[in-house]
């Protein structure tokens, strides 16, 4: 295993604010003996709570777009406890980085979408667009990371576009505003989906960025992404919008995964998947009307591959599992 050091440059313009006014003081409430790693998957499961709501909005009726707002609050709060208190109780690691940062991977493209959800917006072209263009950038993120050492967060990231993200859904349940951001503004595109594919440009100006500052970029970063591109446009033809966010969700952090398995672990650079790429493609040359069976083989498949990945980062991480803190 390689050796662990944790290296950041947060540029970001409301971390310091956040963490000064929320965080800090709501750290003093965590209970020592709490691991940080327990306080990253209860965070974590708030977004997929967030999801289900936007998906069966029925459930909270007409406070569903105000609790899925709350349940993304949650999670970037506990995002940032766990590192605070990893670091008050002296129990950083490799294992807590990975997990961390490996459930961020899923949660891009969950949050995305759940503002797709959110707002009733059903454009597969951009939906797939929006999420390779934000997987490109948390690729090119991580593959830094990989390379350099260096974790390098910007001025505008994902602590602004999740909290952007959650301050348009808490206002989605006014009627008044729903329909304002779904009025058609230019070009048949709407105020949100305006908002939306801004946000995607910045993501695009992140990778760009990002790419500049790395040296000894290798064919695979490449290939990760002409694949990519790959799956969210022939995706388009086959799959239903939901179908089609999963898939690029699952493909794209797998190969995230990789990176940080390289990084934290191993160090040797591993290539992206090539099955789903071809079989996607190949199904809509075919003509195949029956995407259900196309998406749960791909799916299925790969969800396979990324839990290989996590029991192989387990195996070897695991030493630095805690059930509590102990007191020293």
């Amino acid at each position: 295993m390689r050796p662990y050091h944790y290296r950041c440059k947060d540029y970001s313009l409301l971390t310091p604010p956040f963490k000064q006014w929320v965080i800090s003081p709501l750290i003093n409430f965590v209970p020592w003996v709490i691991p940080a790693n327990v306080i990253t998957l209860i965070s974590n499961s708030f977004v997929y709570l967030g999801l289900f709501l936007a998906l069966q909005p029925q459930v909270m009726g007409d406070y569903t777009p105000p609790f899925i707002a709350f349940c993304l609050l949650l999670y970037l709060i506990g995002d940032h406890l766990d590192g605070m208190q990893a670091k008050r109780t002296g129990t950083g690691s490799a294992l807590g980085e990975f997990c961390d940062h490996y459930l961020d991977a899923f949660n891009n493209g969950i949050i995305v979408f759940t503002l797709f959800v959110v707002f009733d917006i059903r454009q597969p072209i951009m939906i797939s667009m929006v999420l390779v263009v934000s997987y490109m950038a948390h690729m090119a993120v991580f593959y830094e990371q990989f390379k350099t050492g260096w974790l390098t967060f910007e001025r505008i990231g994902s602590l602004e576009s999740v909290l952007l993200t959650a301050l348009l859904i808490s206002f989605a349940g006014i009627d008044s505003f729903y329909q304002f951001m779904s009025y058609e503004l230019i070009a048949g595109f709407t105020i949100i989906e305006i908002v939306i594919i801004s946000s995607a440009l910045g993501a695009l100006g992140t990778f760009v960025q990002t790419f500049r500052r790395t040296s000894d970029v290798k064919p695979g970063y490449w290939i990760f992404i002409f694949l990519l591109a790959v799956v969210g446009a022939t995706g388009v033809f086959v799959l239903t919008d939901t179908q089609l966010f999963v898939i690029i969700t699952l493909y794209a952090s797998l190969y995230i995964g990789r990176l940080m398995y390289a990084h934290l672990i191993d160090g040797v650079e591993s290539q992206t998947d090539f099955l789903v790429p071809v079989a996607l493609p190949f199904s809509m040359l075919l003509g195949s009307n029956n995407s259900t069976y196309i998406f749960w083989i791909a799916s299925v498949y790969l969800a396979i591959r990324i839990m290989i990945l996590i029991i192989k980062s387990f195996s070897t991480l695991g030493i630095y599992w805690v059930w509590q803190n102990a007191r020293t």
